[in-house]
């Protein structure tokens, strides 16, 4: 059997798990838990370390700390598509819950063949030049637990995709992504509640600036769902296979080719805007969703 130990690597513990397992004719590994790299776009989803494919691993033992939320996703993939063994267990149990990570959305969205700008989750920014051999310049680098455009950079060349980099792991973020850019005039903010969308608006860049979000000096106006109804399908779809009940579906339209793409699915998103640029009572909407679940109790 093919071990791997995520999480320790020059260590005592890992030493004699593989003296022991040598003895017994298994093959004991060991890594980082920051080697961990998760490919991701429409219809394909890849956990890797090292060049290799996780996969070809039969039992994982996950020692991973603080990085564990990733793992996680990652062990729930290789659990379900590949039969690989999990310790503990409980990680790919279905009856836990765990932290909603990128890379557990992007699992959903992949799954369910969602389309979304191709991502790569990333630890170790030693890796950047080898994720880069996947993308087109320039990218797209993000913190994975950023608000407001906060953390989002367009980076241009390989440089500057490992300056981003830094900049992000030096605010105790312990990953970041790299992702496709999709070229566009602004983004939709679809707000969702209970599963269903509920009003949505467009947010323009100021002259200048990629990101469009209001807080980073975008405009807003109003989009109309129903003039686009394949907008609001994708939003509620989004929300409906992450579980997000209350969200912020972030879509994007490639201005040279029409096709949709997801962004982000926003578990805590602001709704003032949405209020000012459609005239959408959000408040009362989610009080009145908050309403039906204590009565359906």
């Amino acid at each position: 059997m093919k071990i791997l130990i995520a999480g320790l690597v020059k260590n005592i513990q890992l030493q004699r798990l593989q003296v022991e397992g040598s003895i017994r004719g298994h093959i004991v590994e060991g890594c980082y838990a920051s080697d961990l790299i998760i490919m991701a776009e429409n219809g394909k989803f890849e956990a890797n370390i090292k060049g290799k494919k996780l996969n070809e691993y039969d039992l994982i033992y996950m020692i991973v700390g603080k990085r564990r939320w990733e793992w996680y996703t990652a062990a729930y993939f290789l659990n379900k598509n590949f039969g690989t063994l999990i310790v503990n267990n409980k990680i790919v149990d279905p009856n836990y819950n765990y932290f909603l990570t990128p890379a557990l959305d992007y699992l959903k969205q992949s799954e369910n063949t969602l389309p979304f700008p191709k991502s790569a989750v990333v630890f170790n920014p030693k890796e950047i030049d080898s994720v880069l051999e996947e993308f087109h310049l320039p990218v797209i680098v993000k913190t994975s637990i950023g608000r407001q455009g906060r953390g989002v950079y367009l980076a241009k060349s390989r440089d500057e995709v490992k300056k981003a980099a830094k900049a992000i792991l030096a605010t105790n973020t312990y990953s970041f992504i790299i992702r496709e850019f999709i070229p566009n005039d602004g983004d939709i903010r679809v707000f969702i509640v209970g599963g269903k969308a509920i009003g949505a608006m467009k947010r323009i860049p100021k002259t200048g600036e990629f990101r469009s979000n209001i807080s980073q000096g975008g405009n807003g106006e109003k989009f109309d769902l129903e003039i686009y109804p394949n907008v609001k399908e994708l939003a509620e779809k989004a929300a409906q296979i992450t579980k997000t009940e209350i969200a912020g579906v972030d879509i994007i339209i490639n201005k040279e080719t029409g096709e949709l793409y997801i962004l982000e699915v926003n578990p805590a998103p602001q709704f003032e805007g949405l209020e000012k640029y459609t005239g959408v009572n959000v408040a009362v909407t989610i009080i009145e969703y908050f309403e039906s679940l204590k009565k359906s109790n």
